[in-house]
């Protein structure tokens, strides 16, 4: 969803201008399907008009839990 997001708000250069980054970093971003700093992140999503929550990558919660014993630690 960030690469869509760079290519509506303008590509590469246009976003590292905007959020004041390398275009390296944004390149970073499509990489990772997510962007890092929120403040980044509200300037994307203001300029392509794509919600914020888009960028963030892994959601709450996905990542795996330890497993826990009967008494509440980890294993």
């Amino acid at each position: 969803m960030v690469a869509a997001a760079v290519e509506l708000a303008g590509g590469v250069p246009a976003v590292a201008r905007l959020c004041g980054v390398s275009r390296q970093s944004v390149y970073s971003w499509i990489r990772e399907w997510r962007v890092e700093r929120l403040t980044d992140a509200l300037k994307l999503s203001l300029a392509s008009g794509i919600p914020v929550e888009k960028f963030a990558g892994q959601t709450i919660g996905s990542k795996s839990q330890p497993k826990r014993n009967e008494q509440g630690e980890a294993d």
